[in-house]
């Protein structure tokens, strides 16, 4: 049975959405993974390995943004430590241009300080001694230079994620005074793709949450979400998944009948 736990981030919250435990001590299993705007540090220990879109992983990795569906498969035996950033989460301790992570996953040098001392631990070390050593490694890495240059980008994130108002870009960057060409390109730079797209996949990601968690209707979910229209919201929801709203409601109430992995995978990322 695959077990995940999580943990609210102690060090960083305003970088670290959260830290994450995934472990499977049975059969094999198969977890499909929604678009999503965030951004994993992860770390397979005592030898274990995955399969993310048929690519075996090994090694520590850095898994950006994705823009689409990704299907992960966790062997017997597997256990996993991630950190799940924000999408502008990683630059400050790792400088890495955003766009040569947009919906891939990069191996990342077991060679640096600190992960030496992770992916030896062993499987049976408590989750406790896992996050200290994770924690040792973030601190070793952050630097608080990069960690100003996210600062606008943050603000922005704030905005278009937690704020219930629906809110044009060009509206943003009146108010706040913000100059549109250099938010495009901050974002470009560390996040990897536009503000324009990533507003688009907060817009998805609101709408994918709702549709799990809310019983509201889906005209009522698309304009919540910040669409215009029940067209606009099957048209973008489309673009990410190649399904409708409905039909892929169908689907996780059909995996939530089942086995209830798929439903809470996609809550946790």
């Amino acid at each position: 049975m695959l077990t995940i736990k999580t943990y609210k981030a102690e060090l960083f919250p305003d970088l670290i959405e959260r830290i994450w435990v995934a472990e499977n001590k049975e059969t094999e299993v198969e977890l499909m993974i929604p678009p999503n705007q965030y951004v994993n540090l992860i770390f397979t220990l005592n030898h274990s390995a995955y399969k993310r879109d048929e690519m075996l992983i090994e090694a520590p990795q850095i898994e950006g943004i994705s823009t689409k569906n990704t299907v992960l498969v966790y062997p017997a035996g597997t256990k996993i430590i991630g950190v799940r950033f924000f999408a502008f989460g990683l630059y400050p301790f790792i400088q890495i241009q955003g766009k040569k992570l947009i919906d891939h996953s990069i191996y990342y040098p077991p060679e640096t300080k600190g992960i030496k001392d992770i992916l030896n631990c062993s499987v049976s070390d408590s989750n406790t001694v896992l996050i200290d050593k994770l924690y040792e490694l973030l601190s070793d890495l952050h630097c608080e230079k990069s960690h100003a240059a996210v600062f606008q980008i943050m603000d922005f994130y704030k905005q278009f994620r937690w704020n219930d108002e629906t809110c044009s870009i060009e509206d943003y960057c009146k108010r706040t005074g913000t100059n549109y060409t250099a938010l495009n390109r901050n974002f470009t730079q560390i996040v990897g793709i536009t503000p324009k797209k990533f507003e688009r996949l907060i817009k998805f990601r609101k709408s994918l949450c709702s549709l799990i968690d809310s019983k509201d209707n889906l005209t009522s979910i698309g304009s919540n979400s910040g669409y215009f229209d029940q067209a606009h919201f099957i048209r973008e929801f489309k673009m990410f998944v190649n399904q409708t709203p409905s039909a892929y409601q169908a689907l996780i109430k059909l995996a939530d009948k089942e086995s209830k992995i798929i439903n809470y995978n996609f809550k946790l990322f």
